[in-house]
């Protein structure tokens, strides 16, 4: 079912924090092209605004998936409402 992009935010047993949409992962809910759609910024510009403004602290990309972590919750919880008020004024719509 079609939905307005809401990501959560979770803690790994290593400490790390996540921010992603899960609700229909089936349905790639969590990929990682979205995230730059709601900002409106290219690939390149959306990593750089996660290192620059977000203070992403671990960043990998391999076979086409992007991980990126945080050890601070306090800057992942930053991303997180950024992220949703965007997707839900810009009525982002996913699946």
């Amino acid at each position: 079912m079609s939905h307005v992009y809401k990501a959560v935010e979770w803690q790994s047993s290593t400490g790390k924090w996540y921010v992603a949409d899960t609700s229909d992962l089936a349905r790639d809910s969590a990929v990682w092209w979205l995230p730059p759609h709601i900002f409106s910024l290219s690939f390149e510009d959306y990593i750089k605004m996660l290192v620059e403004k977000y203070h992403i602290t671990s960043l990998s990309y391999n076979n086409d998936v992007l991980l990126f972590s945080w050890t601070n919750h306090a800057d992942a919880h930053k991303y997180l409402l950024d992220i949703n008020r965007i997707a839900r004024n810009k009525n982002f719509v996913i699946c």
